[in-house]
C-alpha cells in the first residue's frame, strides 16, 4: 500500500507538470547543469520572482563557469548586490575555481563531489542530477517539504531534525526511475502553484484524492510552523565620509557574517562620537557633520536601525591606518562595487 501511495504520488505529478507546470523560466531555457546550479542557489531564501532578473543578468555576464572563475569576488558580489544572503555569492565564486581545478571546468556527475563543493548541500545536489536527467537524487527545498508533509501527513516544522529525516526518506522513497527530471520540476512546481502555504488550491491538486492533510481537513496546521523567535534589534551610525571630488570612503567587510565581502560605510555604535572616530581615522579637518532621518533595515534574525551620518572632509583621500582593506570611491567606481541594499540606497540619496 505504501509503495502504491509513492507511485500515485510520482505517476500524477508527472502527468500533471506535463499539462500545467512551468516550462518558460529561465533557467528551463537550453537547461545545462549550470544553469540548474546557479538558479537552485538564487532561489535558496529567494522567490522565484526576485531571483528571475539577477539570473538573467548573471548568466548575462557570466554564460560559462570559466568566465566566472576567472572574475574577481568583487564582479561576483556586485551582480549579486540587492539578492541579500552573500554567503552564496561567495561559494559560487570559490566552486567555479574548483571545478576548473579539479573537474576540467565541468560540473561534477556524481553526488559525492558535488557535495563537496562549498555551498552546494543534498537538496542543490539532487536538483543538478535530477533535473539535468543524469540520475534520480531526491531534493527537498521548501516547495517539496509542504507538498510530501501535506501529502503523507507529516506532522511538526519541517526544519527539526526529526522531521527532516522523515521528509528525506520520503523524497527519496517517492522519486520514480523513470521520468525522474519531470518528477523533481513537477513536484517543485506543484508547491510553487498549488501547495501554497496560505489558501493551497486543494481542488486542483492532481494527489488530493490520497492526500492526508486534505482528506483529514488539516491543511492548515500541516506543515508545522517554525517556533517564533523575537527579533532582537541593533542600532549603529553608518558614517557617510566625503572627501574632495565626491570620494565616498568605504571599508572592505569581513568574509563571512551580514553583508560579507561588500564595501560598507564605518558602522560605529551610538554611543560613540563620529568626530573621535574620524580624526583617528584620517588626517583631514572636517568640514560639516549633517545627520539623516534613521530607518529600519530587517534581516531574518534581526532588525538594524541605521542612523546616517554625512560627514564632509577636507582635502583628498588620508587614512592614518593605512589599512588595504578601505579606499575612498567616486560615483564610477561605487557602481561596479559590490554593495550591500541600504548602502546602495544611501549612496543614490548621496549623489
Amino acid at each position: 500500500m505504501i509503495r502504491d501511495t509513492h507511485k500515485y504520488l510520482s505517476t500524477n505529478v508527472v502527468i500533471w507538470w506535463k499539462n500545467f507546470g512551468r516550462k518558460t523560466l529561465p533557467w528551463q531555457i537550453k537547461p545545462s547543469k549550470y544553469k540548474t546550479w546557479i538558479s537552485e542557489i538564487m532561489l535558496q531564501q529567494t522567490q522565484v520572482n526576485t531571483a528571475k532578473p539577477y539570473f538573467l543578468k548573471f548568466m548575462e555576464r557570466f554564460p560559462t563557469i570559466e568566465h566566472l572563475a576567472s572574475c574577481s569576488s568583487d564582479e561576483v558580489l556586485k551582480i549579486w548586490s540587492g539578492l541579500g544572503y552573500y554567503a552564496r555569492a561567495r561559494n559560487i565564486h570559490r566552486s567555479a575555481g574548483l571545478i576548473m581545478e579539479h573537474h576540467d571546468g565541468e560540473i561534477p556527475s556524481d553526488y559525492e563531489s558535488l557535495l563537496d563543493l562549498p555551498g552546494i548541500g543534498k537538496s542543490t545536489a539532487g536538483a543538478i542530477l535530477s533535473l539535468s536527467g543524469t540520475e534520480p537524487k531526491p531534493i527537498l527545498d521548501g516547495n517539496v517539504k509542504r507538498v510530501l508533509s501535506r501529502f503523507f501527513g507529516v506532522k511538526g516544522w519541517p526544519g527539526e531534525a526529526k522531521v527532516s529525516k522523515v521528509l528525506w526518506a520520503l523524497s527519496s522513497e517517492s522519486i520514480p526511475k523513470d521520468n525522474f527530471q519531470v518528477y523533481t520540476q513537477g513536484i517543485m512546481d506543484l508547491g510553487a502553484m498549488v501547495c501554497l502555504p496560505r489558501n493551497p488550491d486543494c481542488l486542483i491538486c492532481p494527489i488530493q484524492r490520497r492526500c492526508y492533510s486534505y482528506q483529514n481537513h488539516l491543511i492548515d496546521e500541516i506543515p508545522g510552523k517554525k517556533p517564533k523567535k523575537k527579533k532582537r534589534s541593533e542600532s549603529k551610525y553608518f558614517l557617510m565620509v566625503v572627501f574632495d571630488e565626491d570620494k565616498l570612503f568605504l571599508e572592505r567587510r569581513k568574509p563571512t557574517g551580514i553583508w560579507g565581502g561588500l564595501w560598507s560605510m564605518p558602522e560605529i555604535k551610538l554611543s560613540d562620537d563620529p568626530k573621535e572616530w574620524c580624526a583617528k581615522q584620517f588626517t583631514n579637518k572636517i568640514l560639516s557633520i549633517d545627520p539623516w532621518e534613521p530607518f529600519k533595515h530587517s534581516f531574518s534574525h534581526y532588525n538594524l536601525y541605521i542612523h546616517p551620518i554625512e560627514i564632509r572632509m577636507d582635502g583628498r583621500f588620508m587614512n592614518k591606518t593605512n589599512k588595504t582593506i578601505t579606499d575612498s570611491f567616486n560615483l564610477e567606481q561605487l557602481s561596479s562595487l559590490g554593495l550591500s541594499t541600504p548602502v546602495k540606497g544611501l549612496v543614490n540619496q548621496l549623489y
